[in-house]
């Protein structure tokens, strides 16, 4: 028998993810069931989440050449301007994470990290939170890795425009905040 949490996770991963636009209904259905899993673990892994069979699934759905991010949030976004509605202030937070993967050498597309020994990738996020700091959802996200080519280059960044630099994702962030507040009513 299903628990309380089984349905409440259902119903999440659906009301979240069910309107994603991948291309194809069966990436839809695929990304709903793969939320709907992680939730019920989302301090875990992939591996330590998913049996044998759904981490080969989610694989090969993140392989996808028609899954993207901005595919698999938009839904989400909606959802988090829904929720804004729903209190008298909202809180829209940049925040940049750096993500160290040096200890998965075969892993292709990694950037230089902080300490240039490091190797991994980086994810500014747009989150919407409450002055109480409960979360309401994610508005945007960008992720790159940096070049290996620009290693060394920050001496130079003074001379550079600002559109040139790393730090224009938070210029980008609140334009893109811009864009998601005309899309809301007053």
């Amino acid at each position: 028998m299903p628990s309380v949490d089984d349905a409440h996770n259902h119903d999440w991963a659906d009301t979240e993810f069910g309107a994603a636009n991948l291309g194809d209904a069966r990436l839809t259905s695929r990304l709903v069931a793969l939320a709907r899993r992680l939730a019920t673990s989302p301090d875990c892994s992939f591996p330590r989440s998913l049996d044998a069979a759904e981490l080969k699934a989610a694989y090969r759905f993140f392989d996808n050449e028609q899954v993207d991010t901005d595919g698999v949030l938009a839904p989400h976004v909606e959802q988090t301007l829904q929720r804004m509605t729903q209190v008298p202030v909202v809180l829209a937070v940049q925040d940049t994470t750096e993500f160290n993967l040096t200890h998965l050498e075969a892993t292709e597309g990694l950037g230089y990290g902080t300490g240039n020994t490091s190797r991994g990738f980086m994810l500014h996020s747009l989150l919407a939170v409450t002055p109480e700091g409960l979360p309401l959802g994610v508005l945007g996200m960008k992720t790159w890795a940096r070049p290996d080519a620009d290693l060394g280059k920050k001496k130079q960044r003074k001379q550079r425009p600002i559109e040139d630099k790393e730090s224009a994702k938070w210029l980008e962030g609140i334009e893109h905040l811009a864009a998601l507040k005309a899309r809301c009513p007053d």
